[in-house]
């Protein structure tokens, strides 16, 4: 049998059996060696999530690597007993935003769940352009962080970051050490704005070369002094409050660039400075997931242990114990978890 875990509804998710499943053309059966829990899964697990979740009844979890275990007429890129990891999502191939390498923006974008299970069925577009090859060295835990890596890599290029540019990051939680990585990789210096001490000890682990607590009052003077006196050329909002969107706007220097990283409820207003965005020639990007060049380039960092894992990664789950730990730490603010079924 096949165990999954099954979202119904907000704080509603079940443990089930369903048979073995059987990949169709273009398909190939993963057997899961690894999930990690996500800050946006408890975000569904609270309030739901169409987006990425689609109709429910649906499958859960979408961070995961494993072992092929069964492949589909037509696959070439794959065979039985290959270790690999898995984006949740590719280009359809039939669209204007899947043909321009945009494919997070397509009218159809499906994203695939399914990690938290025994076996998944990887759809054919995501074996076609977004499976890749783990080597024996590389655990699966590691290599099942390529999903969320992929949208700090994402972030740090779309606001096209240069080597010893300053890049500030607002938040101090899990996404925030992978940007880490993410500006590492292009040679930027880091500080990251956060709350508690021991976040921010994390952060100057995973390379972040300033720490400010927002528990010890305003840090705005003194993250300006750390940005050679004129602010961060760069500001990264990691949080997904209106309060931090407002917070990274006024904390940018001029003519800096602001990535809304952090992803706000439905519905949620900002009520920016328009006058200073104007006439201080502010740029606001936001980023959303990721393609598969960025998916391939975080599985490689991964590969090659350039991320600080140990730091992001705190602790195992059995698959058959997730809805209580779901339920347990569904207001909290915790590390990743590894699910090993």
């Amino acid at each position: 049998m096949n165990r999954r875990i099954i979202f119904h509804d907000p704080r509603d998710i079940r443990l089930e059996e369903h048979p073995v499943p059987a990949p169709g053309p273009g398909e190939v059966v993963m057997k899961v060696g690894a999930a990690l829990t996500c800050g946006t899964d408890f975000k569904a697990y609270r309030q739901g999530h169409r987006v990425l979740l689609g109709d429910y009844p649906s499958p859960f979890g979408h961070e995961l690597a494993g072992t092929v275990s069964a492949v589909g007429k037509g696959v070439t890129t794959a065979k039985e007993g290959d270790r690999v990891v898995a984006a949740n999502s590719a280009p359809m191939d039939d669209c204007f935003w899947c043909r321009n390498g945009q494919n997070h923006l397509c009218p159809g974008l499906k994203l695939h769940n399914g990690a938290y299970s025994d076996y998944d069925v990887i759809p054919a577009h995501i074996v076609r352009h977004n499976l890749h090859a783990l080597a024996q060295p590389v655990a699966f835990e590691v290599g099942a962080l390529a999903e969320p890596f992929a949208c700090a890599i994402h972030a740090a290029e779309i606001n096209a970051v240069r080597p010893g540019e300053t890049a500030l990051i607002v938040g101090a939680g899990p996404m925030s050490l992978l940007l880490i990585h993410a500006l590492q990789a292009l040679g930027a210096r880091i500080g990251v704005l956060g709350r508690t001490h021991e976040a921010l000890e994390a952060s100057r682990s995973a390379g972040a070369e300033a720490a400010f607590s927002a528990l010890d009052g305003p840090a705005d003077e003194a993250v300006r002094a750390w940005a050679d006196g004129r602010g961060p050329d760069h500001v990264f909002e990691a949080v997904g409050t209106p309060e931090t969107h407002l917070q990274a706007v006024a904390l940018v220097r001029d003519g800096g660039k602001v990535c809304l990283f952090g992803g706000c409820a439905h519905g949620a207003l900002v009520p920016f400075d328009v006058h200073r965005i104007h006439y201080k020639q502010l740029t606001l990007h936001g980023v959303f997931h990721h393609n598969p060049r960025h998916f391939m380039e975080a599985a490689r960092l991964l590969s090659e242990g350039k991320v600080k894992t140990d730091l992001l990664i705190k602790g195992e789950v059995r698959l058959a114990d997730i809805p209580a730990f779901f339920a347990a730490n569904a207001d909290k603010s915790i590390p990743k978890a590894v699910v090993r079924p």
